[in-house]
């Protein structure tokens, strides 16, 4: 049967001459006899003194007669039920132990949530070594102290079950004894376990010293500057600058850096901005805004080369203006523009208001097109709010920084794409060739042009709102039509106040009722009245076919239409007429001559805009009775009159110069030429521009996914 032994045992005996080892003795031999009162709702007994004085009748329990004041019977425990005779041991214990551990320093325990996982490990399997110990002396009339020798002996011989020796083997924590325990350390954990609970078994472990070394200082001026130099490069300079005295190695060195932290590691290495992408961040939720709550905008360098819209013979890199909106992701607005400008900001803003209302909320950063009266008088006007980020804090624009990777892609699927992931030799031949090509006055077709380029950015845009997007688990178009199916609507404003407010301009001079602009004329009789004036020319990117002169004051002169001023060289019926009369004599000539050379008379013929065609006794000839010269002649005149009557057009080369190659290289593969195109076949061969169309057609590799003009 259990008993107090164990814990009335030298083993458990305070320390002879201790203050409190009177009462710690007191403790462990405390009485074997328990009242009604006290037995009363113990595991294994009625919860009343009552019902335990009758259970205690029926069963026929050891008694005595408890002396003091007011009587009644105790009752041994050796007649109480396993259960509460094992509460009654364990509390027992607990007493015992805490009253011991008032007399004892106070262990540092390891808290949970400073351990690792194989510190928990450890402390689970000796949590569940401690409870079999505690049914083992339970079941097996034994001490605590018994039970914990007789733990040890089964796990020392091997003879404890397998799930024993696999909790032991983990509770050791130390892998070279195995599932070897010892009884102290038994005793020790189930101490610690029946006092503070688990987390007194975590074992504890050695922690990293973060003292500072003296030499610290000296080194890391040497480490933490801009140019980033490596650990070896600053303990060499380092230990020179210590001219010969006592230097830590450079694995000291090492295990210093190791435990430092990224952010205070980096130091000096990293300006402000950099270490923002190694520091914590806040995430922003946009679940409560609406569409149009607040936009985003940035500018972005495109990182490709297109043709210049103002110097044929140049190429440049525009700057795009990206609007987008916080709620659906959508891309409102953009512009594309010569260098970043508050014309440029204020173009892709119209474009968006134009087409998606007004936004309550601007959020850009702090740069020179955001940062002006002007842009500022605008949304003033308009009611909108302008917020600004903080400085060197792209990440809290990460919405429209993120949406820059569309002109990102857009310029990787063109050939003079420029960016850092460009293979070098291929950059290297397209800028020779490209260059080549503008200083012998030709636009390559790699180049891509001002309005081809405003078309793919178009698509571009189109493509990506049009796209799955992760954020939405939708696309932002159908984020913006969900919103608009549940009844919002935008904040709009009158079109021709808007253009007015914000369409870009640009200054230039009238010339004789003429106004130029990226290579285009535009023209207005009202100009007239302002010939060599300066005016301001505004213009929509996405619309060449007219644009807006103004005074310098801003007064509206005219809308000039492109090539407003053009007609026909003359009238069209003059020239048709010319055109007739011409043909008749060309007919008249040929027939002339098929008739000197055959004798044969050709009565009718008509054009081919007439209503038919006859040549009589000319093609229904017998050619058997010429001779070979008036074959000759004869099929000369027939070839001629046929390309005459089909009203076939005289050859003209093309403009373009990829088509002038591509129809050289036809004509070379071709017999049925005619005479001019056979003598522009010969003269083209010897230009300039065929031989640079050779090179850059050598190489099949480097012309694939070219973008025509």
């Amino acid at each position: 049967m259990p008993s107090w032994e164990g814990w009335s045992g030298r083993a458990m005996r305070p320390a002879r001459g201790s203050s409190s080892s009177r009462a710690s003795w007191g403790l462990a031999i405390m009485s074997e006899w328990r009242t009604s009162a006290e037995l009363a709702g113990l595991p294994g007994l009625p919860g009343t003194d009552r019902r335990v004085r009758d259970k205690a009748l029926r069963e026929d329990w050891q008694s005595r007669k408890r002396a003091g004041r007011g009587g009644g019977q105790e009752y041994h425990i050796t007649s109480l039920p396993p259960e509460t005779r094992a509460t009654l041991l364990s509390r027992q214990a607990i007493a015992t132990h805490v009253e011991t551990a008032r007399t004892l320093p106070a262990r540092v325990h390891v808290k949970p949530d400073d351990a690792t996982t194989d510190q928990l490990k450890t402390a689970f399997s000796r949590a569940g070594l401690c409870r079999a110990i505690d049914r083992m002396a339970a079941h097996g009339d034994m001490s605590i102290t018994a039970a914990c020798r007789h733990m040890a002996e089964l796990l020392s011989s091997g003879k404890a079950d397998a799930t024993l020796i696999e909790m032991a083997m983990e509770a050791n924590d130390r892998p070279r004894d195995g599932h070897v325990v010892s009884a102290r350390s038994l005793i020790q954990w189930h101490k610690d376990f029946a006092i503070f609970g688990e987390s007194a078994l975590i074992p504890g472990r050695r922690k990293k010293t973060l003292s500072v070394p003296a030499w610290s200082g000296a080194f890391l001026t040497r480490y933490q500057i801009p140019t980033s130099p490596s650990v070896e490069d600053a303990y060499r300079l380092f230990k020179a600058d210590l001219n010969g005295g006592d230097a830590p190695s450079i694995h000291q060195v090492r295990r210093f850096l190791n435990k430092l932290s990224p952010e205070a590691r980096e130091q000096g290495r990293m300006g402000a901005r950099e270490l923002k992408n190694i520091q914590p961040f806040r995430r922003r939720t946009f679940e409560t805004l609406m569409p149009n709550d607040i936009w985003t905008a940035d500018g972005h360098t495109f990182d490709a080369e297109i043709a210049h819209p103002l110097y044929p013979d140049r190429v440049f890199r525009p700057e795009l203006t990206t609007y987008a909106d916080i709620r659906t992701r959508r891309i409102t607005g953009w512009s594309v523009n010569l260098a970043e400008s508050a014309m440029a900001v204020l173009d892709g803003l119209r474009v968006g208001i134009a087409a998606h209302g007004i936004p309550a909320v601007l959020y850009v950063d702090n740069g020179p097109g955001y940062i002006n009266q002007a842009v500022g008088g605008v949304l003033d006007r308009l009611g909108i709010t302008l917020s600004h980020a903080l400085p060197y804090n792209s990440q809290a624009k990460g919405v429209v920084e993120r949406l820059n990777q569309v002109w990102v892609r857009l310029a990787k699927r063109l050939p003079t794409y420029i960016g850092a992931d460009m293979d070098k030799e291929a950059a290297q031949r397209v800028h020779k060739i490209t260059r080549q090509a503008l200083k012998a006055g030709v636009q390559h077709r790699a180049i891509v042009g001002w309005d081809a380029f405003l078309s793919l950015a178009a698509d571009m845009v189109a493509e990506y709102n049009a796209s799955l997007h992760a954020t939405l688990k939708c696309s932002p178009d159908e984020a913006l039509e969900r919103h608009i199916s549940e009844g919002w609507a935008p904040a709009t404003v009158d079109p021709a106040q808007l253009d007015r407010l914000m369409m870009p301009s640009i200054a230039r001079k009238t010339l004789r009722g003429e106004v130029r602009l990226f290579n285009r004329r535009y023209a207005h009789d009202e100009l007239r009245h302002h010939h060599d004036d300066e005016v301001l020319v505004h213009y929509d990117l996405r619309d060449a076919s007219r644009v807006w002169v103004h005074d310098l004051s801003g007064r509206l002169i005219c809308e000039a239409r492109k090539d407003g001023n053009a007609s026909a060289y003359m009238p069209g019926s003059f020239i048709a007429d010319a055109v007739e009369r011409r043909e008749r004599q060309q007919v008249k000539r040929l027939a002339d001559k098929i008739e000197t050379v055959t004798g044969r008379t050709v009565e009718h013929i008509q054009l081919a805009h007439q209503h038919a065609v006859t040549l009589d006794g000319l093609f229904s000839m017998d050619m058997h009775t010429l001779t070979t010269a008036e074959r000759v002649h004869v099929d000369t005149a027939a070839d001629a009159l046929k390309r005459l009557l089909a009203d076939t057009p005289e050859f003209t080369p093309p403009e373009d110069s990829i088509s002038r190659y591509r129809l050289w290289q036809a004509l070379g593969s071709s017999a049925a030429a005619s005479e001019d195109e056979a003598q522009w076949f010969q003269r083209y061969g010897r230009t300039d521009e065929k031989r640079s169309m050779d090179e850059f057609f050598a190489d099949p590799a480097f012309t694939q996914g070219l973008v025509a003009r």
